[in-house]
């Protein structure tokens, strides 16, 4: 049974670097299918620790314009920035098999309940936060960078049910992956830290290292703190002081990397900053609360404000 469980079909939506990156480990297990668009490559070149290979994966047109898809899908990962979830999932919910497991992976936070409002009764959603590295140097090429911590988590109650069993297969074939029993508190957390780093790095176009300098230590505390004041509005209790430790020491561990958002923002490709500084403001408007810098560093990256 388990033989056969991992030889099913995989379906990855968007061929950016990380789903090219978890293209690669699934296709040592099992056939991948990547949905690509008109303008994207058809073969793949992935290179890790100086090796490299042709990425072994089938590509398939994403369904567009109303285009019924052929497929009958029961594996399916979205590797999409958080905007683009809900636009990326809809036309392909025809070609859903009525138990099939989707996997959401992005930064900062998006409202799974919208997601969850179009999925069948067993049909299950789960989110991975992951901490693998890979970038892009060409539109045909993918370098994993590192194969670092993967948590990933129940996002509706069909997921509940089937994340014991369906772990342990995808920690076969995934690694460094761990399973939580709360998923929402572990992105609040990842959360946490994207704020201390993407907004300041990208305003200021610096690589993530440069942030430790004084300088930039009220605006970060700043942003952190108005976020762990909304978490606690929502049931949520995170420590200032273990939020910034955490923060800093991803600074130092990526002192040279620019950070996805000021990425983004260099090669004027639409940012993250709705999922990350704009749903801290205006979730804080939602409550009450106020969340000025979250929301003065929403429209710096905007650029509604000077």
């Amino acid at each position: 049974m388990a033989k056969k469980e991992r030889l099913t079909p995989v379906y990855i939506l968007g061929p950016g670097a990380l789903g090219l990156a978890f293209a690669k480990h699934f296709s040592e297990h099992r056939p991948v299918t990547l949905f690509t668009k008109a303008h994207h490559p058809q073969d793949y070149q992935y290179t890790y620790q100086s090796h490299s290979e042709p990425l072994q994966v089938q590509c398939t047109p994403s369904p567009s314009g109303g285009q019924a898809p052929q497929q009958q899908i029961g594996e399916l990962w979205l590797f999409t920035k958080a905007h683009q979830v809900l636009e990326a999932l809809t036309p392909l919910l025809p070609a859903l098999k009525s138990d099939a497991k989707i996997v959401i992976s992005h930064n900062g936070m998006s409202d799974l309940r919208a997601l969850n409002q179009l999925l069948g009764p067993n049909q299950s959603l789960y989110f991975m936060l992951t901490q693998q590295a890979a970038y892009k140097p060409a539109a045909d090429k993918v370098v994993h960078v590192s194969q670092g911590l993967s948590t990933l988590g129940a996002a509706n109650q069909g997921a509940e049910k089937s994340l014991a069993s369906q772990l342990p297969l995808w920690q076969q074939q995934i690694p460094n992956l761990v399973g939580s029993d709360n998923i929402h508190h572990a992105r609040w957390q990842k959360l946490l830290v994207n704020l201390a780093i993407n907004p300041v790095a990208t305003w200021q176009q610096e690589r993530n290292g440069a942030l430790r300098a004084p300088e930039y230590a009220s605006d970060i505390m700043a942003l952190v703190h108005e976020a762990i004041t909304v978490a606690k509005a929502q049931g949520l209790d995170f420590s200032l002081v273990q939020a910034l430790n955490l923060a800093y020491k991803v600074m130092a561990q990526t002192a040279q990397n620019r950070c996805s958002m000021l990425q983004d923002k260099l090669l004027g490709r639409e940012t993250e900053i709705d999922a990350m500084c704009g749903y801290v403001y205006k979730t804080a408007q939602q409550l009450g609360l106020a969340a000025p810098v979250n929301q003065l560093y929403y429209q710096r990256i905007k650029g509604d404000t000077p």
